[in-house]
């Protein structure tokens, strides 16, 4: 069947450098080998009623950004083309308005050469945020190496594929599709039984709930319902909120970010973590953001 197509133009909050985005893409590991990447140009796709691939490339400047997009389905409906529209606006965080942040952050003599490096970068999210609470499910406690190998299996077996401009991209399932999987069928695709219940169980839950909510609601009831879900703890729950929801006014304290604390601030300064977190208000879960990215 004939690909139907749309496309038009999105505008970020400035700055933004799709190049930043275009790096970090390229290298967060578990989802890289989703996307093709070219020097100004980003494709992929997404799975809502049914597979929509799209690309797209950068035709503005840092101070001045412009995103053109193109759309590729069977069906492309105006529904269907505000939804990718809102998914590709939010994965790309493309409405967070960083100035606030900058400000903040140019106080901290510490952070600027990381600043100053990583301007224009908006959080780039897991593309869907079951896709992140898929992914905080499948690596916990494992490597990434065998995490993303499950991940990868389950996309292929679930087969929302489509192919455009020469390339073949597979989308990551919905939460109604995980969820109308039997137990049975999808251990014999990831081979664990306990990270396959978890997954239902977050199927289930993802399938049911408003993502408005998920995005907006007060982070202390969103965090809570993340934790009702059996198979998310308090670290799955952070990554869901900051990596999949954009909830950037929370953030985690593992050793990774110690790591990248001390590396930065000094060798003690892990001690002092609330510290100078606190001197980011809202925004904690941006100045992870960027420490992690600049570490």
């Amino acid at each position: 069947m004939k690909l139907q197509t749309n496309e038009g133009k999105l505008y970020p909050e400035d700055p933004f450098d799709f190049k930043q985005s275009l790096n970090f893409i390229d290298k967060f590991f578990p989802s890289s080998h989703d996307y093709v990447i070219l020097e100004n140009q980003l494709k992929t796709a997404v799975q809502l009623k049914n597979t929509v691939g799209f690309k797209i490339e950068s035709t503005g400047t840092v101070e001045d950004p412009v995103l053109h997009y193109q759309l590729f389905s069977e069906q492309l409906d105006k529904n269907t083309v505000d939804k990718v529209i809102d998914r590709m606006t939010f994965f790309l965080s493309l409405d967070d308005d960083l100035k606030p942040f900058y400000k903040l952050a140019r106080s901290d003599d510490v952070f600027k050469e990381i600043l100053d490096d990583l301007h224009g970068l908006h959080q780039v999210k897991f593309l869907t945020p079951f896709e992140a609470v898929g992914w905080a499910i499948l690596s916990q406690r494992i490597s990434m190496n065998v995490s993303r190998k499950m991940k990868e299996k389950l996309t292929a077996y679930v087969g929302n594929n489509i192919e455009f401009e020469g390339h073949t991209f597979q989308a990551f399932p919905s939460p109604d599709q995980v969820k109308n999987m039997d137990l049975d069928e999808l251990i014999s695709i990831i081979k664990n039984k306990r990270k396959s219940e978890y997954l239902l169980n977050a199927a289930e839950a993802f399938s049911s709930v408003d993502e408005k909510f998920l995005r907006t609601g007060p982070l202390e009831d969103v965090k809570n319902w993340l934790m009702d879900i059996k198979g998310v703890g308090e670290w799955s729950a952070h990554l869901e909120l900051i990596r999949g929801l954009g909830r950037m006014e929370d953030y985690t304290q593992d050793r990774m970010l110690r790591g990248c604390v001390e590396k930065h601030y000094g060798s003690t300064a892990s001690n002092e973590l609330d510290e100078i977190i606190k001197k980011y208000k809202e925004f904690p879960g941006y100045w992870e953001y960027y420490l992690r990215s600049g570490c």
